[in-house]
């Protein structure tokens, strides 16, 4: 996967603004980098470059994600080639 990411962001890296084909990219693979539960609760929601905002859907998930957020952003980091250097996380209730 950090291949394909590595490829695709060479193509856009010259353009101005790249965060919505990032957070593209990434809710394409979110499941695999977070697992089917906790994607099912979350998505990338923003990319201000080099910052990645987290939108959860259910604010009893916010400790949970949280607590794994140096291991999200090393995946995150290895994945996008060191584009995100960090992450922070918000909640935003369905319905």
């Amino acid at each position: 996967m950090e291949q394909i990411f590595a490829i695709l962001l060479s193509l856009h890296r010259g353009t101005s603004d790249n965060s919505d084909w990032v957070i593209g990219c990434l809710a394409g693979a979110w499941p695999k980098l977070l697992g089917d539960r906790l994607a099912a609760v979350c998505r990338p929601a923003a990319f201000r470059k080099p910052e990645l905002v987290i939108e959860l859907t259910d604010k009893t998930w916010e400790e949970a994600v949280t607590s794994i957020k140096p291991e999200l952003l090393e995946k995150l980091r290895v994945v996008t080639s060191g584009l995100i250097q960090s992450i922070s996380v918000r909640t935003t209730p369905q319905g």
